[in-house]
């Protein structure tokens, strides 16, 4: 009798040992960061972590990373819905030798259902460090990664992107939705923003409040299958063209309100039509001003409608189509 009550004792214990081993162990569905935290710890409010990699594993699908102080907190590969929210503290990601946030989705993952990333009040640059100060040296700013199968949802909001090598955000995967709210792309040593669909699922694009300025290239290129709604932004000052559409294969369009391009280098408005990747971009009260080479541009067949209530100055295209308000 006592050896079967020494051996029940002995079993709850091992069974509270492994419960408490257990839930030591269990993601969060909050968890923060400190630029004098440590990745050791359990990414607690009061034992924070010092990296978006190293807290990422230790928040639950869908939970939420908060910045708790002002500092740089690294590149992160995002595999899971999740949000990163960096409001008021400064938080900042310095990309130098890499992209600094990578976004691939499964759509294996079925406890999953969202898909879905937000990124908020951060700060990504890509300037060079010790031995290259002064160049871009970060590849990109924000990828949506060509291996997503998930057509995912990404949402930016209040985001400074500087200093690339190639695009500030890049989205090539088959499908999905892309909002980008009150941010500041720039400085990049190719395209602002860039959106493709790399299979034949659309990619809807929304932007608001955003400048995609002072780029190489252009500042916000679209390409195959992208609908696409631009608001109270601008593309200005980039080194090719402001608003390009440019699909190869499958029809693309860009509708254009309350928004500026002005003293682009080439084209303010570009829409380029080849073969079947038709292009179509209508204008609404918007300001197409000091473009050197045209304020609106079409070639090959892609269409620019206006409702005539647009600012747009020499030297331009006429819009070729139109259309009414209702």
């Amino acid at each position: 009798m006592n050896i079967n009550r020494l051996t029940l004792r002995l079993l709850v214990v091992s069974t509270l040992l492994l419960t408490a081993a257990s839930l030591a162990n269990a993601q969060a569905t909050r968890t923060w960061v400190s630029g004098v935290g440590d990745d050791f710890n359990p990414c607690s409010r009061t034992a924070p972590c010092s990296t978006f990699a190293g807290t990422i594993s230790k928040t639950a699908i869908n939970g939420e990373i908060d910045v708790l102080d002002p500092a740089g907190y690294g590149g992160v590969t995002i595999t899971k819905s999740i949000t990163i929210d960096g409001t008021g503290t400064f938080a900042s990601i310095l990309a130098s030798g890499g992209t600094g946030v990578t976004i691939n989705l499964s759509s294996l993952l079925v406890d999953d259902p969202n898909k879905i990333v937000r990124l908020r009040g951060l700060s990504l640059n890509g300037a060079g460090i010790s031995g290259t100060v002064g160049t871009r040296t970060g590849l990109r700013g924000i990828t949506v990664s060509t291996s997503n199968t998930s057509q995912p949802k990404v949402i930016i909001e209040d985001v400074v992107i500087d200093g690339f090598v190639n695009e500030g955000v890049r989205f090539v995967a088959d499908g999905g939705e892309m909002i980008i709210k009150n941010s500041s792309i720039r400085n990049n040593g190719t395209a602002g923003v860039r959106v493709d669909s790399n299979g034949a699922n659309r990619v809807y694009l929304t932007i608001d409040n955003t400048h995609m300025d002072i780029n190489v290239q252009e500042g916000l290129r679209l390409e195959d299958n992208v609908f696409a709604t631009v608001t109270n932004s601008h593309a200005s000052n980039n080194g090719l063209n402001g608003f390009v559409v440019t699909p190869a294969t499958i029809p693309s369009e860009l509708n254009l309100y309350h928004s500026t391009a002005a003293n682009n280098k080439q084209v303010g408005v570009f829409s380029i039509t080849a073969g079947a990747g038709t292009s179509t971009i209508r204008i609404s009260n918007s300001e197409i001003t000091n473009n050197l080479v045209n304020g609106l541009q079409s070639n090959g067949g892609g269409l620019i409608c206006s409702n005539t209530r647009n600012s747009i100055t020499t030297p331009t295209q006429a819009s070729n189509c139109a259309f009414t308000d209702q």
